[in-house]
């Protein structure tokens, strides 16, 4: 098939597991409407986008110049496409939604001059290409117990351990939402250079010990299900009733095709090869939950091709638009139309 007819065929494929999980939810007694085909399960806040005063010039690209700062949405997710308990083995994610006029405010239904970042707490996707991804995606649908025998009838013992590996790696402890780096893994044109970027806490972050988050997950079984279920924003809002959170916004460079290559978002573009610059901070001010800050965000249509300055780069963040859009319209979020 063609590149049209693949683009096409994937987002029909998303919109089946959409349909799958919810009825999977069903059937395991969860009410659940139509969730977003990955990272179904989130949780909102307010923050603030500080561009750095210090940005050295040739990186001070429309929104990008110093001082400026910009309302803000975040919302940090579960990338499974089921609703399942935060304690279920699992990547996470950060969608960063940031109005790009300084002053003013950013509402949850609003898509005009924004600038979305969608970010995973892994350097690199576990997916060569689309098709692959969806795959993956349908696998994991049909429950753990088929994931190791389905990828390996798939793509073969040496191609399923290496899915395998970017999937355990991040998921091994149970590090809060707020102590995690989030990574790009697709690549962006901005302005003359194309990038990778990525958030880390900032310096001076309050962070767990390993014993420390051990224990905060032993306390969270032995008070039951609705403890279990919400642990990780339990978590994020305990620390947001002490202190404001800050993240550092950074990017990488491209340098060469090999050490940093555009297309392969399987590839990790490592800091010995293109070190991270910081130039801006995500500011989440001390807050408490919002209820319905929670159904605002859930309707919101998060997607890389929402941007002001940063151009996707690569086939997956063309074949990102496409299944995006069929994400969010299956489940009747409102859309923006792009330029």
């Amino acid at each position: 098939m063609d590149q049209a007819e693949m683009l096409n065929d994937l987002a029909e494929r998303m919109k089946r597991m959409q349909l799958k999980a919810r009825e999977k939810a069903s059937k395991q007694g969860r009410s659940t409407g139509l969730r977003r085909g990955f990272h179904a399960k989130g949780t909102g806040v307010r923050a603030k986008f500080h561009i750095n005063p210090n940005i050295p010039k040739h990186l001070q690209v429309g929104l990008f110049q110093p001082n400026a700062e910009y309302d803000t949405l975040v919302r940090f997710s579960n990338a499974r496409s089921e609703v399942l308990g935060d304690l279920a083995k699992d990547q996470r994610g950060a969608a960063i939604r940031v109005k790009a006029v300084q002053g003013k405010s950013l509402a949850p239904n609003d898509y005009s001059d924004i600038q979305d970042f969608l970010m995973t707490n892994t350097p690199i996707s576990f997916a060569r290409s689309p098709i692959q991804f969806i795959e993956v995606g349908e696998i994991l649908l049909d429950g753990l117990p088929k994931v190791v025998p389905s990828l390996i009838g798939i793509y073969g013992f040496k191609e399923a351990s290496r899915i395998l590996r970017v999937f355990l790696a991040p998921i091994i402890s149970f590090q809060p939402l707020q102590m995690n780096q989030y990574w790009s893994r697709t690549s962006f044109q901005f302005g003359e250079r194309a990038i990778r970027f990525l958030i880390r806490p900032s310096e001076g972050s309050k962070t767990l010990s390993s014993a420390q988050q051990l224990m905060g997950v032993l306390r969270s079984v032995f008070q039951g299900i609705p403890k279990k279920e919400v642990y990780f924003r339990e978590k994020l809002m305990e620390a947001l009733k002490e202190n404001n959170l800050r993240f550092d916004f950074c990017i990488q460079l491209f340098v060469d095709e090999k050490k940093t290559p555009i297309e392969d978002a399987f590839i990790e573009w490592k800091e010995s090869d293109s070190p991270s610059i910081p130039i801006a901070v995500l500011n989440i001010p001390r807050q408490d939950y919002d209820d319905q800050l929670q159904r605002d965000v859930e309707n919101m249509a998060f997607n890389p091709w929402h941007t002001k300055e940063f151009a996707p780069l690569g086939l997956i963040n063309l074949a990102r638009k496409k299944v995006y859009d069929a994400s969010a319209g299956n489940r009747g979020s409102s859309l923006q139309p792009y330029k």
